[in-house]
C-alpha cells in the first residue's frame, strides 16, 4: 500500500481500543498491584526488611557512575529532556497534537499522582529498626524518567510503537536503577512508580488511539511486534529470577538479617538493582502486546498476535 493510500481515511476491519472493558480492567490492575507494593513493602515486616536490608550496601559501595547531587534541579532535565525531544519530532512535523497533548498529560498527570500519593496519603510507619518514618514511595524522579518515556510510546504510531516501547524501557529501567545505586530510594519505590504511570498510560493509551485512529490502525501485520515483546518479557524474567537468586546466595533470610545489622553483601546490593529494573521491562512486556493487540486493523487477514 503506497504512503498517499494509506494517508486517506480507510474503512477499518477492527478500530482501535475496540475492547474498553480491557483498558479499564488494565488501568485496575495496576491500582492493585500498586496498592499491593504498598502493603507489603511499607505496612509488612518482611518487607521492610527486603527493603532495608537491599538499601543498605548501596551506602557502602562504590561505583563507577557519576554522582547525583540530589539538591541539583537540573537532573529532572536531563531525565525529561531527551524524550521531550523525541516527543516533538514525532508530533510536531505531522500535527499529531491530539497525541502531543495526551502524551504530555500522561507525564503531568502521573507525577502529580506520585507527590500526592507519597506526600499527602501514605505514611511509612517503622516496623524495623532504622526503617525510617519518611514516605519516599512512589519514587519521584524515577516516576519522571518512566512518563516520559511512556509519552514517546504513546505518541508512537502503531507500526513503530513496539520497538519504542523497548527503548522507553530501558531509560525508564535505566534512571530507576540509577536512582538506587546512588542511595536515592528503595527498590519499592521505583516498582511503585512503574506503576502509576502504567496506569496512566492506559488512560491515555485509549484516548490516543480513539481520538487519532488514523496512527493507531495497522495496515499490515509487524512481526517484530513479537520480537520486541518477547525480548521484554525475556531480559525481565531473567533479572527478576536473577534478583531472586541473588537473595538466596546473599543467606537468604537469615543473609538480610545480617546486612541489617551491619554485615553488608555485595549479594543484597544486586537484588536492590535487579528490582529497580525487572518490573519495567515486564511492564513493557505486557504493554507492547496489548498495544499492539488493540490497535486498528485495516485489512482482513490479520489474525491476533
Amino acid at each position: 500500500m503506497s504512503p498517499r493510500s494509506r494517508a486517506r481515511p480507510v474503512q477499518t476491519e477492527r478500530r482501535p481500543a475496540h475492547n474498553t472493558v480491557w483498558w479499564i480492567s488494565g488501568t485496575i490492575v495496576c491500582a492493585l498491584l500498586f496498592i499491593a507494593v504498598y502493603l507489603l513493602f511499607v505496612l509488612s515486616v518482611p518487607g521492610q526488611l527486603i527493603d532495608v536490608a537491599v538499601r543498605a550496601p548501596a551506602a557502602s559501595f562504590d561505583h563507577p557512575l557519576p554522582p547525583l547531587d540530589p539538591d541539583n534541579q537540573r537532573i529532572a532535565a536531563w531525565i525529561l529532556a531527551p524524550p521531550a525531544v523525541v516527543l516533538g519530532l514525532i508530533t510536531l512535523p505531522g500535527r499529531h497534537f491530539i497525541s502531543l497533548g495526551v502524551a504530555a498529560a500522561v507525564v503531568a498527570a502521573s507525577n502529580i499522582t506520585t507527590q500526592a500519593v507519597k506526600h499527602l496519603w501514605l505514611d511509612r510507619p517503622e516496623l524495623i529498626p532504622d526503617a525510617g518514618t519518611t514516605n519516599a514511595l512512589p519514587s519521584g524522579h524515577t516516576t519522571m524518567a518512566a512518563s516520559a518515556a511512556v509519552a514517546v510510546f504513546l505518541a508512537a504510531d502503531a507500526r513503530n510503537r513496539p520497538w519504542v516501547g523497548t527503548l522507553a524501557a530501558v531509560w525508564g529501567a535505566g534512571w530507576g536503577a540509577y536512582i538506587f545505586i546512588e542511595n536515592w530510594h528503595r527498590p519499592s519505590d521505583m516498582v511503585a512508580a512503574y506503576l502509576v504511570v502504567a496506569g496512566w498510560g492506559l488512560v491515555g493509551g485509549w484516548l490516543i488511539m480513539r481520538y487519532d485512529p488514523q496512527r493507531n490502525t495497522l495496515f499490515e501485520e509487524v512481526p517484530s511486534a513479537k520480537v520486541f515483546e518477547t525480548l521484554c518479557w525475556t531480559v525481565g524474567g531473567l533479572l527478576s529470577a536473577a534478583a531472586i537468586g541473588s537473595l538466596y546466595a546473599g543467606g537468604g533470610w537469615a543473609g538480610l538479617e545480617r546486612t541489617i545489622d551491619g554485615d553488608h553483601s555485595l549479594w543484597h546490593w544486586l537484588v536492590g538493582a535487579l528490582l529497580s529494573v525487572g518490573p519495567a521491562f515486564l511492564a513493557a512486556a505486557a504493554g507492547i502486546r496489548f498495544f499492539h493487540r488493540e490497535a486498528g486493523r485495516a485489512f482482513p487477514e490479520a489474525k491476533e498476535p
